[in-house]
Order: C-alpha cells, then sequence, then structure tokens
C-alpha cells in the first residue's frame, strides 16, 4: 500500500513539474491586455467629451455634437480654456475647481447660443453627470441602508 502510494505521489509531482516547463501558448490578439498609452486605431488618449445620456435621441445628440465644435470657437470658451491651462500642476485644487467650472458655464452658454433647442440635452448630460458622481470605487463613507452589513443574529 505504501508502495503504491509513493508512486502515486511520485506522478503526480512529476506531471506537475512538466506542466510548469511546458510552453505557454500565445494569447489570441483579441484578448491581449491594451498597455497604457496605447489604444485602437484613431484613439488620442485623454479626456474624451461627453457620453450620450440615454435619454437623449439620435437627432438631438448630433445637433450637440456640432453645437459644441461651434463652442470649441468661441472666444469665451477659448478663453476659459487658456485660464485652466495656464493654472499648472501647482496650482490650488479650489483654483482649478473655479477655472473648470467658468469653462463648463462658457461652453455651455457657447452651445445655446449656437442652437437654443439643445437645452434639454444640456439637462440630460448634468443629470448623468449627477448620478455618475455616486458611482466609483469603494464606499466614500456614505450612510448604508438599515439592516444591510448586519450579520443576523444568532438564535
Amino acid at each position: 500500500m505504501k508502495l503504491k502510494l509513493a508512486f502515486l505521489l511520485a506522478l503526480i509531482t512529476s506531471a506537475g513539474l512538466i506542466a510548469v516547463e511546458a510552453p505557454k501558448p500565445d494569447a489570441p490578439k483579441g484578448d491581449e491586455p491594451v498597455k497604457k498609452g496605447e489604444g485602437k486605431k484613431g484613439d488620442k488618449g485623454g479626456k474624451k467629451g461627453p457620453q450620450k445620456p440615454e435619454a437623449v435621441s439620435e437627432d438631438d445628440w448630433k445637433k450637440f455634437l456640432a453645437a459644441n465644435k461651434v463652442a470649441s470657437e468661441d472666444a469665451a470658451v477659448k478663453a476659459a480654456e487658456e485660464k485652466l491651462k495656464s493654472l499648472g500642476k501647482d496650482a490650488a485644487e479650489e483654483d482649478k475647481k473655479a477655472a473648470g467650472k467658468a469653462l463648463m458655464d462658457a461652453r455651455k452658454a457657447a452651445i445655446l447660443k449656437a442652437d437654443a433647442s439643445l437645452e434639454a440635452v444640456l439637462k440630460a448630460i448634468e443629470e448623468s453627470r449627477a448620478k455618475g458622481k455616486g458611482k466609483g470605487k469603494g464606499d466614500k463613507g456614505g450612510k448604508k441602508p438599515e439592516g444591510e452589513g448586519k450579520k443576523p443574529e444568532a438564535k
């Protein structure tokens, strides 16, 4: 019996060693992880524009994107962008937030100046941003509903 156990153990160990030394097959191209800084063709990286909320129709979204391009050429928007860029990395967080808010307000005004019918689209984007702020990594210390996270009482 001890001899059978020794042979069985030797067989399992040698099979494990052979498997470790075996060359691994190449991963298919579709499963390759994308390295930081690399993307698909045409992907420039960095921040992208706002994502289309579900409540907005495709036609309204196309109008919004066109108006957003026009707004990018607006003098007030360009000035707000320059102010935000000029702050640099060592600027106070409050200053960066204030400049970012000023840029968003200038862009919103320029979009509405280009096409006043886009008010509903801008509201939908703001609502989706507000919903998105609650999402994120980890619990930010918000209150949990009662009963959640409690262990059941032993009887």
